[in-house]
């Protein structure tokens, strides 16, 4: 589902909303073997000026709600110039589960 929140807003509001746009997603594995962490990265460029920053919508606090509370992690959504960059960790024995 946040996957999918994310997805929706950029093509509703953000890069994908616009012909020039685009997102880049990365992942990967942060940490030792006994408390090894997943990492998300959701980069948007090229779309319209990113909203307000201090703006606290539903999709945004479905995704901080939904990281903390689903995978015990944590969702970093920052507002830069050139669109959203988002920033989702979580336990890998979470995201395995």
């Amino acid at each position: 589902m946040i996957f999918h929140e994310l997805a929706t807003n950029a093509a509703k509001y953000g890069a994908l909303s616009d012909t020039g746009g685009n997102v880049q997603v990365r992942w990967n594995m942060d940490g030792d073997k006994d408390a090894e962490s997943f990492v998300l990265e959701w980069q948007e460029r090229g779309g319209p000026t990113a909203g307000a920053a201090g703006k606290q919508g539903f999709g945004i606090k479905f995704i901080e709600r939904s990281v903390a509370y689903e995978l015990q992690g944590s969702a970093e959504l920052r507002f830069d110039p050139g669109g959203l960059h988002a920033t989702i960790r979580a336990p890998l024995t979470e995201v395995m589960g």
